[in-house]
């Protein structure tokens, strides 16, 4: 299968990794030189694209599926307007003119509204915030697009290698976790999102789903933070709300809501499962 990666980022990158590991021949498209000769480093052939003013005709022609993995390295509502809005439509245009049959778009939980800590599932209520709504101008127009495979894949939390705030911040010694800790948070391995979304480019019904992608098993921001601590033989942290929350929130100026993500929609219907079963697991490797 021959596949465009648009956004070759945290996960787009390692989806190609995967995708080129599991035979397909991968196209990663990136924005700058620097990041197309690293993937290029790598044996992945990838090209230097704007996506939102380049022209289209100058990428490589015919492509089974196209993965749009863009997304807005923070920034409100107008670089989500950019990226989630503008972005998707000009690539589902393209998509059409080199004669993809699959269309996946890498989204996100924060969709959804609910902050009481219930149980939300892909039916549930979405939207209500000028960066929700952008996000989702974005599935709508990938869902109501008529490809043979319309994917939405709503991310949780992601975390990772480089992408390990709080272990840093505790290694570091700063021992104060700020804003709200008693809230549920959805993680999800990068390696597994990248997994996630070579799954719904070969599997799975035809048509137009949208599937929530965590690994089903929240835990709580102070539950995460005491247990990080011990495993680096440190007392407990100081829990202080008013004490900066982190630099995705604060970039962002989003709230930390409290639900819980069902997953079992993609389980059920790609066969997917995740590697890391719960952040625990995730994070083990980075605190040796």
């Amino acid at each position: 299968m021959k596949i465009a990666v648009l956004g070759c980022g945290y996960v787009g990158a390692e989806f190609a990794r995967q995708a080129k590991a599991a035979g397909h021949e991968v196209l990663g498209v990136v924005r700058s030189e620097a990041s197309r000769d690293k993937l290029r480093g790598e044996g992945i052939a990838a090209e230097a694209f704007d996506l939102y003013a380049g022209d289209w005709a100058l990428l490589p022609k015919q492509f089974d599926a196209v993965v749009y993995a863009a997304s807005t390295g923070g920034g409100g509502p107008e670089a989500y307007a950019l990226a989630y809005d503008v972005g998707v439509k000009r690539a589902l245009a393209w998509a059409r003119e080199v004669g993809a049959q699959a269309f996946v778009f890498t989204s996100s939980t924060g969709v959804y509204r609910q902050d009481d800590g219930r149980i939300v599932d892909e039916e549930s209520v979405v939207g209500g915030a000028p960066t929700a709504d952008a996000i989702l101008g974005g599935e709508r127009a990938v869902l109501s697009s008529g490809f043979a495979k319309a994917r939405v894949l709503r991310f949780g939390g992601l975390y990772g290698p480089g992408r390990h705030h709080m272990v840093d911040q505790l290694r570091r010694g700063d021992h104060v976790i700020g804003g709200r800790v008693d809230h549920y948070i959805n993680y999800l391995h990068r390696d597994d999102a990248a997994s996630s979304v070579l799954a719904a480019v070969i599997a799975g019904p035809a048509g137009a789903r949208v599937y929530n992608v965590g690994d089903g098993h929240p835990v709580t921001k102070e539950a995460l933070a005491r247990w990080i601590a011990e495993r680096l033989g440190q007392s407990a942290p100081i829990f202080d709300p008013s004490a900066p929350a982190g630099p995705r929130v604060a970039k962002g100026g989003r709230t930390q809501p409290s639900r819980i993500v069902a997953t079992g929609r993609i389980r059920s219907e790609l066969s997917w499962k995740p590697v890391f079963t719960d952040v625990f697991f995730g994070l083990a490797p980075f605190l040796g």
